[in-house]
């Protein structure tokens, strides 16, 4: 399995990271993978702490998080759990949905290094501040 460096929100990411944080930019691995297709050695790679973001190709930016340990394991728990936009948006996503949705996908920004994890916190709050999800942490709002 190879991960999809061609979905179109990698290049706005990788922009977005050399933007705003410059050459610490380089602390930090994207990868990215169709939720159809989440298994293999190079998704194991994304066992590690990280920024996740959930990306549909016709809704765009659907949930951004981050974890200080596994990124994807705990990106996954929003599909276990339904994560699900708040009663009443204009469009109601539920994550379980998306587990075998061909057109949903995760991209996993990790960490280099455990001694760069302040940066996690940054840049999940720049993400989704910038890129403004469908669903929004409930810590940031």
């Amino acid at each position: 399995m190879s991960t999809r460096l061609d979905l179109p929100p990698v290049p706005q990411l990788r922009e977005l990271l050399l933007t705003e944080f410059g050459e610490k930019a380089n602390c930090f691995e994207l990868r990215a993978f169709a939720m159809t297709n989440l298994a293999g050695d190079e998704f194991a790679r994304t066992k590690r702490p990280g920024i996740y973001v959930f990306w549909h190709e016709d809704v765009g930016y659907l949930k951004i998080g981050k974890s200080q340990t596994n990124a994807s394991k705990r990106a996954l728990e929003h599909v276990r759990d339904n994560t699900r936009t708040k009663d009443g948006a204009a469009v109601q996503i539920h994550m379980t949905d998306m587990r075998e949705c061909p057109k949903c996908h995760l991209i996993l920004v990790n960490l280099d290094s455990p001694r760069n994890m302040h940066w996690v916190l940054a840049l999940e709050h720049y993400l989704e501040n910038t890129l403004n999800p469908r669903i929004r942490s409930a810590r940031n709002g």
